[in-house]
């Protein structure tokens, strides 16, 4: 699940509760907090995502870029 499908599951369970109030409330976190999640200001931290069951995870992509002066299939980069 990316950030994007994580808001629209918050905004859903807002709407479930009547309001963003009411579910910041229920879950214990700032109306502000909820509000600056779901405008994409601030990404949705443990006191978010616990309540709608779920958790972060972190996955780590390593991506190469060829430099100057490095080798590849054609020789050596100018």
């Amino acid at each position: 699940m990316n950030v994007s499908q994580v808001r629209t599951l918050l905004r859903k369970a807002c709407d479930l509760a009547g309001s963003q109030a009411a579910w910041a409330r229920d879950a214990n976190v700032s109306r502000a907090y909820v509000s600056d999640v779901l405008g994409g200001y601030r990404m949705p931290g443990a006191s978010i995502l616990a309540p709608l069951g779920l958790e972060a995870t972190v996955n780590r992509v390593v991506t190469y870029r060829v430099t100057r002066g490095g080798y590849t299939n054609k020789g050596v980069n100018q």
